[in-house]
């Protein structure tokens, strides 16, 4: 990041204040006097969310949010153990049958009661617009107004993680039915806020559901701001505009922790970094030998060393450290002159050229400059395209052409399973390095019905090797979270695949 002198420093913080209390004109006093505890927390990230529609946004930047305003069946503690939440309990009544007891007397924000019936309306839901279940999931039986059974088509050791994640929040049946396409933009849950007011790419305000099963929400008012710079971010968070900014980069931690009124949260994440290679590209990606030369033409550790200022763990997995299924490997070779013989081999002597994209988050368009500038030392020449990650989105869904995309995998449920299925298997909706490969779907569908022990773990280690013989993908690094945030913040709970926590959270005005 250039420094910048102090006049021009200057007139930027007037500007964005400006801009900020123009935009959202509550500001950020809360109600109060200088030191009282403020009714509402602002918290701003870089990127706009696509729904507020709980099942479909299924974004990190959208659970963000959402988060707040649902609740799931069961959910993850700080270690990523499941834990219950609308579901009191579960047991297997056999392989492919799961029973659970739910929690009573739930209120959705509208006022009515949660019923069995909405539960298995939302599962339903889930399964037909969805990736989630995958193709495991066969319908949900009500037995009774406090017990339903999940019916799977084939044994999945894992299907109660699946329930925990953020987006298998559980929604009314009645009011989606009154209004399908509406619901994301009025949406009705069960969590401790609910849905007051927005401004698409600008902001959006929770209101405190005092009927909320888990209790009441300590602070009234929680509001999510878009601020798409990074600099933007940091800047409102020293003036006191914001109380948390997401996203900050590591250069400026060091300057947030020196401010006696902020601090710096961390928490290690689920979320690896990863380059998607175009497995179809009729250019060079389409040959292995070239992906393979890519990856030994990237140095991790220079990444993050230098870049993220060892906020983050170089990778060599689409594993996280923290799931049960990893296992420490070294970490991939650094090594330019293999990479150059491999083009060689592809028919490349003289290197070729690709094109690479990536979103407009600062740390992931400086890492792909340094990924660019370690390329051309091969003899790649990486043409950078920086674009707005809804637009990636929308791009690879028509599954239109590229070379490699610089993305990310959040291992939402805690489980390898959903890597394995989400990122390789031939016919899954995020599939996004166009891999197609029956060997390895046929590898996989052996490897998830299997139960656990020494037969699934020899079956997870065959699934792991078509990621380094094929190359798909290119894992980076493994995020830690760095949150910035005001010294008087207290209550938040930060969660390994960034849905945090708000419900207890409590911030006062500075004095």
């Amino acid at each position: 990041m250039k420094k910048k002198t102090g006049v021009i420093a200057a007139v930027v913080v007037i500007g964005l204040i400006s801009f900020f209390m123009l935009s959202h004109d509550k500001g950020n006093d809360g109600g109060t006097v200088g030191g009282g505890m403020k009714d509402e927390i602002i918290y701003c990230q870089g990127n706009d969310i696509t729904t507020m529609d709980i099942n479909q946004g299924i974004q990190e930047r959208a659970c963000a949010l959402t988060n707040n305003m649902f609740d799931s069946l069961f959910t993850f503690d700080e270690d990523m153990k499941v834990i219950p939440s609308l579901a009191t309990e579960y047991k297997w009544a056999d392989d492919k049958t799961l029973e659970l007891k739910l929690r009573q007397d739930v209120k959705f924000h509208d006022g009515t009661t949660m019923t069995p019936e909405d539960v298995a309306f939302t599962l339903n839901r889930i399964n037909e617009k969805g990736a989630l279940f995958g193709d495991v999931y066969q319908g949900t039986e009500i037995v009774d107004g406090s017990t339903i059974r999940i019916k799977l088509k084939s044994p999945s050791p894992v299907f109660v993680n699946l329930l925990a994640v953020p987006y298998a929040g559980i929604v009314p049946q009645k009011v989606v039915e009154a209004d399908p396409d509406g619901f994301g933009k009025n949406p009705v849950g069960t969590g401790p806020y609910k849905f007051k007011e927005a401004k698409e790419g600008d902001y959006y305000t929770l209101e405190r559901f005092d009927d909320c099963w888990s209790g009441k929400a300590k602070t009234k008012l929680l509001t999510l701001k878009i601020v798409p710079e990074t600099a933007q971010r940091s800047i409102l968070l020293e003036t006191g505009d914001v109380d948390a900014a997401y996203e900050i980069a590591p250069s400026n931690i060091k300057r947030i922790q020196d401010d006696k009124n902020l601090k710096v949260l961390t928490c290690n994440t689920m979320k690896i970094i990863m380059l998607n290679m175009n497995c179809e590209s009729k250019g060079p990606v389409g040959n292995v030998k070239v992906r393979k030369a890519i990856a030994a033409a990237i140095d991790k550790n220079v990444i993050v060393d230098q870049l993220l200022h060892g906020y983050g763990r170089a990778a060599n997995s689409m594993i996280p450290p923290e799931a049960k299924e990893y296992e420490e490997q070294p970490i991939d070779a650094y090594d330019p002159e293999q990479s150059k013989k491999l083009l060689a081999e592809a028919g490349y002597p003289n290197g070729c050229k690709i094109r690479m994209i990536t979103d407009g988050a600062q740390t992931n368009t400086e890492a792909a400059q340094v990924i660019q500038s370690q390329l051309a030392k091969v003899g790649i020449q990486a043409e950078l395209i920086v674009q707005d990650p809804n637009t990636t989105t929308a791009m690879l869904k028509a599954h239109q052409d590229f070379d490699i995309i610089m993305d990310f995998f959040n291992l939402v449920a805690g489980h390898a399973d959903l890597v394995y299925k989400r990122v390789l298997y031939s016919s899954s909706s995020s599939n996004w390095c166009y891999y197609n490969n029956p060997a390895y779907d046929k590898a996989y569908d052996e490897y998830t019905v299997t139960p656990e022990g020494a037969k699934r773990d020899e079956l997870r280690k065959k699934v792991n090797s078509f990621f380094i013989t094929d190359v798909p993908v290119i894992p980076l690094w493994g995020e830690k979270k760095v949150i910035g945030a005001q010294g008087s913040l207290e209550g938040l709970k930060l969660s390994p695949i960034g849905s945090h926590e708000y419900q207890n959270a409590t911030v006062t005005s500075r004095k």
